[in-house]
Order: structure tokens, then sequence, then C-alpha cells
């Protein structure tokens, strides 16, 4: 399966957490063989502590504004089984405008700053990752923490469809068939911390041939 990432850094940790996730994240689905194409800004803080300069099976794309990529983002989204966007993604709007547009990868928001975003939905601030149309043009959204103020404040103030309480990403993503010439698009999670195995907590599934979309629990 291939995975678009829009994100803020993976290639440097320098004052980042964003990274240490992905790097872990990536090296697995990398592990069980899915490609992982991870856009990042190349800017002077990041480039000047840089720490890791390319992913296992898959890409990293530094560029320098979103002109510039904006038409090799595109084809990669086309070619996609899912695009995620990240929190403090620099182009998070102009990311999730073109993942929309283009309506073939299923579209997953993932905060990974959800205290920060919560923090200004409860202010009445913007958000500067999250468009207008707030988050419900995604099929899932995945929070780094959870809880019942951040269920509905992310479903009443930001119109989003599924999210995930205390969310850990599984690493059970996985093509399975559809029928014949089409591909499923599988993304399991798992609610609650990660068990050893997938037995605890429930899980729920998003399975999507190209351009359709549904959400399943269990």
């Amino acid at each position: 399966m291939k995975i678009v990432v829009f994100g803020l850094s993976i290639s440097s940790s320098w004052g980042n957490g964003h990274a240490t996730l992905w790097r872990g994240l990536c090296k697995h689905l990398a592990y069980l063989g899915h490609t992982i194409v991870f856009y990042e800004r190349d800017v002077p803080w990041y480039a000047g502590a840089r720490d890791f300069n390319e992913l296992p099976n898959g890409q990293l794309r530094l560029f320098s504004s979103w002109e510039e990529t904006r038409s090799l983002a595109r084809s990669d989204v086309r070619d996609a089984d899912v695009a995620i966007v990240t929190s403090y993604c620099p182009d998070a709007i102009a990311a999730t405008d073109l993942i929309i547009s283009e309506g073939r990868a299923i579209p997953v928001f993932y905060d990974l700053d959800t205290p920060i975003t919560l923090a200004r939905l409860v202010s009445g601030e913007a958000v500067p990752y999250i468009g207008p149309r707030g988050l419900q043009d995604f099929a899932l959204v995945l929070s780094f923490t959870g809880g019942p103020r951040v269920d509905s404040e992310f479903r009443d103030k930001l119109y989003a469809r599924d999210v995930p309480p205390y969310t850990a990403t599984s690493t059970a993503i996985f093509i399975a068939p559809c029928r014949p010439n089409r591909t499923t698009a599988r993304i399991c999670l798992i609610s609650g911390p990660m068990p050893k195995t997938a037995r605890g907590g429930s899980k729920r599934c998003l399975s999507s041939p190209r351009g359709r979309s549904r959400t399943c629990a269990s």
C-alpha cells in the first residue's frame, strides 16, 4: 500500500516530537512491505539539525515552497491508497485541498498536537493547520490524546466524522482484494494504549475501493 504524508518534519528531531513517532511508524510499515512518501517543507531550523535523510522503502520529499512541489504532490496523491495530513504541517490546508480535489486516496487527518488544537478551539482562535471546512472532508481523524472533551469539540466545532479516542496506530495496515481489478485500502486502528496484541480495545476499520470509502467498527 502507498501512503502519502504531509507533515511537519521527519528529517529532524530537534525540538520536534513528530519526527520520532513518524520514524518508528514508517520503519515498521516498510517492514510490512508498504511504501511511505513523506512531504516536508525544507526550513532552516530543521535543515541545520537534520539527523534523518531517507525513508526505508519510501521517499522523503523536501521542498522549499508548495508551488514548487504541487505537481509532484498531485502525482503521488493520485497514485496513493491513503493520504495523511498532520497538525503543524506548514502546507496542511493546501495539501488537504489537493487530496480532497483528487478524490482518490483515503483522506486522514492526524492531530499530533491535540492539546494545542483544543485550546485554540475553546478560546475561539483559528487553527492554522485546519481550513474553514474543519475536518468534515476527512474519512478519519486521529488524535494523539483523547477523552470526551476532545471528541465533542472535534465533532461540534470541526465537524469530524470519526475520532477514535486515545488512538495508537496499529501496524495492521494492508491491501485486501475487493473484487477483480479493484483494490481495497484498509486501515485498522486500535483505540486505547497499544497492546502487545490487537485483542484488547475496540477496532475501527476504514475500507475504501478507489474513489469510495466506508467505515466499520468492531
